[in-house]
């Protein structure tokens, strides 16, 4: 009536489960890099187009951007700074009303990868996200 589970059944499913499971852990750890890199790109875009925006309605557009962007960088995602991983290019075509400001914000993200054999030789350890604004300088009251 009842039929019982041999033992080398029992041995072949633990055998698929040492053959999968290595698939399924870089599987998920891709989809997690994924969303960092996602969310990083999000913030860097927002951060950037708060910069260029400070920067358009001040007359220290350097400072103002710089403060905006970090601020934001710091407020959304805690523990950015400038430093090693953030940094800020701003270019200025000058102040008049009309001219110019591009801001551009790249954060570092490092790749979870980076220990594993295969995938060390890809270069540094980090993979750079960039976000870009330009906006145009505004008359001040």
């Amino acid at each position: 009536m009842f039929k019982s589970r041999s033992s080398p059944e029992k041995g072949s499913v633990f055998i698929e489960l040492v053959l999968i499971l290595p698939v399924l852990i870089l599987l998920v750890a891709g989809i997690i890099q994924f969303g960092f890199l996602l969310n990083a790109k999000i913030v860097v875009n927002s951060a950037s187009y708060e910069g260029a925006r400070a920067a358009t309605l001040s007359d220290n557009p350097e400072l103002e951007a710089a403060n905006a962007v970090l601020g934001y960088a710091s407020s959304t995602m805690p523990g950015w700074d400038f430093g090693k991983r953030l940094s800020m290019n701003m270019d200025i075509s000058g102040t008049d009303p009309g001219d110019m400001i591009k801001v551009e914000v790249i954060y570092k993200i490092p790749i979870i990868f980076s220990d594993i054999s295969p995938f060390n030789v890809i270069g540094d350890n980090y993979a750079k996200v960039i976000g870009s604004s330009v906006m145009r300088v505004e008359e001040k009251e």
